[in-house]
């Protein structure tokens, strides 16, 4: 073969190949890409029908497997399931006709939402401190027990440090109009109360001396009140005429009032005969004004002897933690005495006539609260820890 005809073979052999990497391999992958371009619609469009036709029901069984299964009820076309994982309550609601996850408004009246909600914070402010139902009402997750003639909230991510777990008992009487299920009624009920002290937690009591004093006595009045918190305040007989509307608003708030003596006398330096006669004029002046009658007394300075004690028909109330707030009138020294000392059992001595004293107690007791406190009168305090006052009994504290 000549050399011109090796050169010919060769020219159509790369021609071959030409054509090939030309022409064939670029038809091939037109033919897989417009294959696969055919494919993905078709496989999205079954992925997404897959998705659709999941039951969330089962979704929902599948995700708690692991957690304990509480309740499971079907209201007409909305199916209920309460779990518990790791001692928190999970509640769901299902649209099982439109297999569409929703919240506890699927069981009350379309119409009715907006007076449910504002029965949910009425009962809400019934049983907590306002701070806490103003933390619960900015951010929180509810969870709901539906239980045969009431509904429990778990209340969770408050933005809160509390002991206690949130939680509110509604019974159904409270939100029958509201409801789109079927329930019952119980023929007695009461609600929660945050003034239905439980004497299985740590209590003190506030004291408040020297007054009324107006605006600071009603201001502290609001406070204990926003706080779920009573105090006893310790009057000035020869004061109570000129604020008598503030004894009576005291008296009518739930708080304690007992006697300072008429004038802030020194009993141990001051002749039986003349504390007699000053306390009935002190006892006269606060039956006029409530109907009621004094029975606890705090002597002045705590000044008190055995001729006294003896001779007075009365429970003597004196204190274990001083705050000494009319020395140092400021809210830090205040708040730090109450804090850094308090116990179960403590009786607090404050005077109700000075703006750092309001202010300290504003800022006292939500902290109290959340470190698990109740605050209550003297009276109160005895009785939750299991103890009846007696007259000619000096009291200084329940520890």
């Amino acid at each position: 073969m000549s050399f011109f005809g090796i050169i010919k073979i060769e020219e159509v052999i790369r021609m071959k190949k030409l054509v090939v990497n030309d022409y064939i391999i670029p038809f091939i992958t037109v033919i897989i890409c417009s294959a696969f371009l055919l494919y993905v619609p078709y496989s999205n469009a079954k992925i997404s029908k897959t998705v659709e036709s999941l039951s969330v029901t089962k979704v929902i069984e599948k995700q708690n497997k692991n957690n304990k299964l509480l309740a499971k009820q079907n209201f007409k076309n909305i199916s209920y399931l309460l779990y518990n994982e790791n001692n928190e309550y999970k509640s769901y609601f299902i649209d099982e006709d439109n297999n569409k996850l929703m919240d506890v408004y699927s069981i009350i009246k379309e119409d009715k939402v907006s007076e449910f909600n504002d029965k949910i914070n009425y009962l809400l402010s019934l049983k907590y401190p306002k701070f806490v139902v103003d933390a619960i009402n900015t951010n929180s997750t509810k969870n709901y027990e539906i239980r045969e003639n009431e509904m429990v909230i778990y209340y969770s991510d408050v933005n809160l440090e509390l002991e206690e777990s949130l939680t509110l008992t509604v019974n159904y009487n409270e939100i029958k109009d509201f409801l789109d299920i079927t329930f019952k009624l119980d023929e007695f009920y009461v609600n929660e109360d945050g003034f239905n002290y439980d004497p299985n937690k740590k209590t003190i009591a506030f004291s408040f001396d020297d007054g009324p004093s107006g605006n600071k006595t009603l201001e502290i009045v609001n406070i204990l009140n926003e706080n779920k918190a009573h105090a006893t305040f310790f009057m000035v007989g020869n004061k109570m005429n000129y604020y008598s509307t503030v004894v009576t608003t005291v008296h009518n708030s739930g708080n304690e009032i007992g006697s300072h003596t008429y004038n802030h006398c020194n009993l141990s330096k001051t002749k039986m005969e003349k504390i007699l006669e000053q306390e009935q004029k002190t006892a006269q002046i606060y039956y006029d004004l409530t109907k009621d009658t004094l029975k606890l007394t705090r002597p002045p300075y705590g000044a008190i002897n055995k001729k006294v004690k003896e001779g007075m028909d009365t429970i003597f109330v004196t204190w274990n933690i001083d705050t000494e707030d009319w020395r140092y009138r400021d809210v830090e020294h205040i708040k730090a005495s109450v804090l850094d000392n308090v116990k179960d059992g403590d009786i607090i001595l404050m005077h109700d006539m000075y703006d750092t004293t309001v202010e300290a107690t504003r800022q006292l007791l939500p902290i109290l609260y959340s470190r698990g406190y109740q605050v209550v009168s003297v009276s109160e305090l005895a009785q939750l820890k299991g103890i009846t006052l007696q007259n000619n009994n000096i009291y200084r504290s329940f520890n």
